[in-house]
């Protein structure tokens, strides 16, 4: 960079940086095409112009992307100096900034964590939330630098935010950074009891956290604090973690490879919720909800018939209920009239008759409540939908119970529904023990890729 663009950046003069441009159109390029370099922006952002530094942002915004000789970015300068108005109004201009990655992969994200900077924390997690999920190149977020650096305030802010985030994948996330790895596998739960941090220990055991995971040297946080028992804090922090359930690497139960996994037979439980597993992610969205309609209608139309017969139900007779009400005289009784009375909100068709019309209605009823209860999301929706669907098959179980003429129907009304439910139980355990093994199974690389982070040049 030639000496009066320096000059001009230094002093903060936005006039003769464009007098500058009008002697040479092409000066801001020819500094763009040097890959590491102290631009016109890391200058002032050194210096704490503010106004210059937009100027220039607004003239070259791939300048806050570069790393200067000394691997820091604009922002990095900005943070480095204390101008901290001035870092605001990056992030104001393109929040992206917030994931820059400078020199050991540290993000201006991890730079406040590492000074305890709440305030700056806030905002950058609120620009840009997927910046708590950045790594360095020891594979550490920043919770990992809150932990190693004893910043208690910037840590209660990190798993703040991380629990309180309601996007979609907020579970996965939480969970996914909370157990998060760096380079030598101790999540924030091991560098804490490393770093004899009784209050992160005590906040991290109120989390999803994993107390038992073991780093590569095959300790769990109980083995290391029982290591360090000359720390002052170590017997505090070991009562906290086993109090919680917290165990010895030799006693945690190896688990099985997924080699041998794989290599072993597939039992019947697991051929059906990989074929339930395979259809369901056969169908599309489109299908999906077109078939939910489908089942919606069968199950009414099949409940409608229930409330409805065809041919009725016996009547009582008003004339004669009107009677008794007027007089208080109860009606002679005969063979005829009891015979009535017993039948009352009975179905009028045969016995015959009715159990072809039950056996089929019923069926049709539960096989479409099924096809509902598959169809549908999995996960808590699932759970919140298949609630209303039992209550509204027991509605079926009553309705079917009053009028129903047979004994033998009516048993069979009652326990039908009774071995549906056992059959959705189980196949609904076998699918989320499916489930958890493909996800050990592929989702670890997928989860190692979502931590990259990271700068657009």
């Amino acid at each position: 960079m030639n000496d009066p663009l320096k000059a001009a950046s230094q002093m903060g003069d936005i006039d003769f940086l464009y007098k500058l441009i009008q002697m040479e159109p092409f000066l801001l390029e020819h500094t763009d095409l040097i890959p590491f370099v102290d631009t016109p922006l890391h200058i002032a952002a050194a210096a704490g112009h503010a106004s210059f530094a937009t100027e220039i942002m607004r003239l070259k915004p791939s300048f806050a992307w570069k790393l200067n000789p000394y691997g820091l970015s604009p922002m990095h300068l900005a943070l480095q100096n204390k101008h901290y108005r001035m870092v605001q109004r990056f992030v104001y201009i393109d929040k992206d900034l917030v994931r820059v990655k400078g020199r050991e992969g540290l993000t201006p994200l991890h730079v406040v964590t590492q000074a305890g900077k709440t305030d700056l924390i806030v905002k950058f997690l609120s620009a840009c939330p997927g910046s708590i999920e950045d790594v360095t190149v020891q594979s550490e977020t920043a919770l990992h630098i809150a932990v190693r650096y004893q910043q208690f305030q910037a840590l209660e802010v990190l798993l703040g935010w991380l629990q309180r985030t309601c996007h979609k994948h907020a579970p996965k996330q939480e969970k996914r950074v909370l157990n998060w790895e760096d380079e030598a596998g101790n999540t924030i739960l091991h560098i804490s009891v490393l770093q004899g941090f009784p209050q992160a220990v005590r906040l991290l055991i109120d989390t999803k956290i994993d107390l038992n995971v073991k780093n590569l040297e095959g300790l769990t946080a109980l083995d290391i604090v029982e290591m360090h028992q000359t720390h002052p804090y170590s017997a505090e922090i070991r009562d906290m973690i086993v109090t919680a359930g917290a165990l010895h690497g030799f006693s945690l139960s190896a688990a099985a490879p997924c080699e041998q996994e794989l290599r072993s037979k597939i039992t019947f439980n697991e051929r059906v919720a990989i074929c339930a597993t395979r259809l369901r992610r056969r169908i599309s969205n489109d299908t999906r909800n077109a078939l939910l309609v489908v089942a919606i209608l069968f199950a009414t139309s099949t409940y409608d018939a229930a409330l409805n017969p065809p041919g009725g139900v016996y009547q009582s007779d008003s004339s004669s209920t009107a009677s008794y009400k007027r007089t208080g005289l109860r009606p002679a009784s005969n063979s005829h009239g009891d015979r009535v009375q017993e039948n009352l909100g009975k179905v009028v068709m045969k016995i015959q008759t009715f159990f072809w019309f039950w056996s089929f209605n019923t069926c049709s009823f539960y096989l479409s409540i099924l096809m509902i209860c598959l169809l549908m999301p999995r996960g808590r929706i699932s759970v919140i939908v298949t609630s209303p669907l039992i209550l509204f098959s027991g509605c079926y179980v009553f309705s079917m119970l009053v009028i129903s003429p047979s004994v033998k129907c009516t048993i069979a009304t009652v326990a039908l529904p009774c071995m549906l439910m056992l059959f959705y139980c189980w196949g609904t355990s076998v699918y989320i023990r499916l489930a958890k093994k493909l996800r050990n199974y592929g989702n670890q690389h997928e989860d190692k890729s979502r931590f990259s982070g990271g700068n657009r040049w």
